[in-house]
């Protein structure tokens, strides 16, 4: 337990080494530079966010910095681990993903084929982030824990009582209402 940390920091320091210095095969200047203005708004916007996904960290990040020129990037969140934007959608390595796919699709010449395959082998984001501060809330095993009926897919166990769809009580007071209301109208009649 004790070696734990130093390993989850090792891994983090590793992970941004390679996700800020991959290259890609976008050249940042063929991007308009409003466009990478966006993306480092959106990077910087999600930084603090993606430090919540780390243990032992707040919501401000020790640096938190994007050059809209380069797509150089820092987020380096309080406990001083950096978390792996390329697993999360609205980041740089997200906008560079669909950049690449957009150029890919454009080489493709109207081929559907070939632009299925540009998006499809190719995801961006959000695909299946590891989750590091995972925690299980006393509320939902609470509710998990009181309720005795299964799940409803369609099918009724066997031996279950069958329950109405909906309470006779309402039944019989709608039709006390409607009845009320046609007996006075009769009567205005």
């Amino acid at each position: 337990m004790l070696l734990l940390r130093p390993l989850i920091a090792i891994t983090s320091v590793v992970g941004l080494v390679l996700s800020q210095n991959t290259t890609s095969s976008i050249d940042p200047n063929s991007v308009p530079i409003e466009t990478r203005k966006q993306w480092c708004q959106a990077q910087t916007s999600s930084c603090p966010l993606l430090c919540y996904q780390l243990p032992n960290t707040s919501g401000s990040p020790k640096e938190n910095t994007c050059d809209a020129k380069t797509l150089k990037y820092q987020c380096i969140c309080s406990n001083g681990l950096s978390p792996n934007s390329s697993q999360y959608s609205q980041t740089i390595p997200y906008f560079v993903c669909t950049e690449e796919n957009d150029e890919c699709v454009t080489k493709c010449n109207g081929d559907s084929s070939c632009q299925s395959d540009c998006r499809s082998q190719h995801p961006c984001g959000a695909q299946d982030p590891k989750r590091v501060n995972v925690t299980s809330t006393a509320a939902s095993t609470t509710a998990a824990a009181t309720t005795s009926l299964p799940p409803f897919t369609g099918v009724p166990d066997k031996g279950a009582a069958a329950r109405p769809s909906t309470d006779l009580g309402q039944v019989y007071g709608l039709v006390v209402v409607v009845g009320a209301f046609l007996a006075g109208f009769t009567t205005l009649l």
